[in-house]
């Protein structure tokens, strides 16, 4: 790495994590939940339905939790400003 202005950032800065697990997950399942009751309405198959609808409750879930992390960690660093 050089020191040209001109060179971009790293991709990754000190300050950002990756993405949350809870986050990929909750997105993985409710792509996978859309799919499946969709397929499930277009062949009348009650199995599929059910299927996607217990990966929108594990999706919502997961996003919740997730959630809940962030709301967390947005306490923790206004407590830390405060002191």
């Amino acid at each position: 790495m050089t020191d040209d202005p001109q060179e971009p950032a790293p991709a990754e800065s000190p300050g950002h994590s990756k993405t949350p697990a809870a986050l990929a997950l909750s997105c993985a399942f409710g792509a996978l939940g859309v799919v499946l009751i969709f397929a499930g309405l277009a062949t009348s198959a009650d199995a599929a339905f059910l299927a996607g609808l217990v990966a929108g409750v594990v999706s919502l879930s997961a996003a919740l939790f997730w959630r809940s992390e962030l709301v967390s960690s947005w306490a923790d660093r206004k407590r830390a400003t405060r002191s």
